[in-house]
């Protein structure tokens, strides 16, 4: 069975080439990450930065509570959506709003590793005003929804 990353390939969201899968071998199944050949980008598929860092509380604060404005210039390889910057220390993860992939420019990797490795410490106050945005969207969409069957019922 191949695995999801195996489906299609994708382009690189900074220059637009065809991106080179390869396998990478992590506690459980394998995964597969898509590297950019010109810029040396590598995407990742949702849950597959957990699996490399191995580390949930650096992995969760870059792809967990990420709020629903854009503040990235890309657009996610995977869905095409539009993508937001997480930051972890002097690093910006640019993270899909709506599938959860994540976009780390040439040398993000190791130095997410070596956060991981000095003991990270999460920017609390941060993710309670995107956790907030999160629930303001989700009331709004709410809203509109009750909205709409009332409207459709007529």
């Amino acid at each position: 069975m191949p695995l999801k990353n195996e489906l299609r390939e994708i382009e690189c969201p900074k220059c637009w080439v065809t991106m080179k899968q390869e396998e990478v071998e992590v506690l459980g199944p394998n995964i597969i990450i898509d590297i950019c050949p010109e810029c040396g980008g590598i995407w990742l598929d949702h849950g597959e930065l957990k699996k490399l860092l191995k580390n949930r509380k650096l992995s969760d604060y870059l792809t967990k509570h990420i709020g629903t404005q854009s503040k990235s210039k890309l657009v996610c390889a995977r869905c095409g959506w539009l993508m937001d910057i997480e930051p972890a220390e002097d690093v910006e993860v640019d993270v899909c709003l709506k599938c959860g992939g994540v976009w780390l420019d040439y040398g993000e990797l190791e130095k997410l590793k070596a956060i991981s490795k000095a003991g990270f410490k999460a920017d609390e106050l941060a993710k309670a005003e995107e956790r907030w945005e999160e629930l303001a969207q989700k009331d709004r969409e709410s809203v509109l929804l009750g909205l709409f069957r009332r409207l459709s019922r007529r």
